[in-house]
């Protein structure tokens, strides 16, 4: 008779509507933590390649870098550099010095601008639309 309690009292328990929401509740909060960590796991996934990929970067900057101390460690690096900076030549060379007038041609742009600010603004948009350039 006892046993028969017991039975009764579990299939009682097993039966509630109140156990069954609860194992619901349960399993909902177990799969949104679930959810959560994957998400951080994608997340931490994402930056691991991204630092992946910036070490790439920077190996091949570095192995550039290396290449262009070693480039400077020749004598053809020292030889070019001393011709640029000190003005150096071999025997038999001759140096040409050649004068660009970039610096005519900006002054006149300058002083042309200067004309133009003495000008009524009418005439300065009736030079912006219709003069020549």
């Amino acid at each position: 008779m006892i046993i028969k309690k017991k039975k009764s009292v579990i299939n009682k328990i097993f039966s509630f509507k109140l156990f069954m929401a609860a194992g619901i509740f349960i399993i909902i909060f177990l799969g949104l933590n679930l959810g959560k960590e994957f998400y951080r796991k994608y997340q931490i996934q994402k930056e691991i390649d991204s630092l992946k990929e910036d070490i790439d970067s920077l190996e091949k900057n570095n192995y550039k870098m290396s290449q262009l101390i070693e480039y400077c460690k020749t004598d053809v690096y020292k030889e070019t550099e001393i011709r640029k900076r000190l003005g150096v030549k071999k025997e038999g060379e001759s140096v040409v010095m050649i004068k660009s007038n970039s610096a005519d041609s900006e002054l006149g742009k300058i002083e042309e601008v200067d004309n133009n600010e003495n000008l009524p603004n009418y005439r300065k948009w009736w030079n912006y639309f219709f003069a020549s350039k």
